[in-house]
């Protein structure tokens, strides 16, 4: 009987040690990947369940800037948006970048696993998609540093729309920060 019971505590025991192990090799892993830009991209589009037949062609694209500033701007956190391929058949990819540009290391800090959230709205500034509001994200605390000229990456897919003129509006989503480093981009959707 003692035996049995000793038997049944050790294999508690290693039952959390390997969920202990396993979660501490996947929260460190995920900001460095993102920081890098390994991450793949998310997609966002007007239309959740609905599949329709793209036509492949180039859409015309605007950038602003925060501030309306494109060069580097020495001891702030900067972040832009571009195209990074133009319409195919796959979409558009855009990449939204942070890059920390203070002379000291930046770290956010989040409620949950979502670091960054954006919407896509038409021409008449109707919200079509919400990347928050089609996901779910593990109610974790997690952080993201920056170094010193580090950037933070992540691409955004955008598909299956309706053709028209449309808004991609990114933002970082941190804890405790008056800035949420925001950025527009326009494009059509042929």
């Amino acid at each position: 009987m003692m035996r049995k019971c000793w038997i049944n505590r050790w294999r508690v025991i290693l039952i959390i040690l390997c969920f202990s192990i396993v979660a501490t090799g996947c929260g460190d892993n995920d900001s460095q990947n993102q920081s890098e830009g390994r991450e793949q991209p998310v997609i966002g589009d007007g239309k959740e369940d609905k599949k329709k037949q793209q036509s492949p062609g180039a859409g015309k694209e605007e950038r602003s800037g925060q501030d309306g500033q494109n060069g580097i701007v020495a001891g702030s956190i900067e972040s832009t948006i571009n195209v990074q391929e133009q319409q195919n058949a796959k979409g558009i990819l855009f990449r939204y970048e942070l890059k920390n540009q203070t002379e000291k290391e930046k770290v956010f800090q989040f409620s949950s696993s979502q670091k960054f959230d954006y919407v896509i709205k038409d021409k008449n500034g109707k919200i079509v998609y919400q990347y928050s509001k089609n996901h779910m994200f593990m109610q974790v605390l997690s952080s993201l540093k920056l170094k010193q000229a580090d950037v933070f990456k992540q691409d955004i897919l955008v598909n299956n729309l309706d053709p028209g003129a449309y808004t991609l509006e990114v933002w970082l989503t941190p804890t405790g920060e008056t800035e949420d480093y925001r950025q527009k981009i326009t494009f059509n959707w042929n």
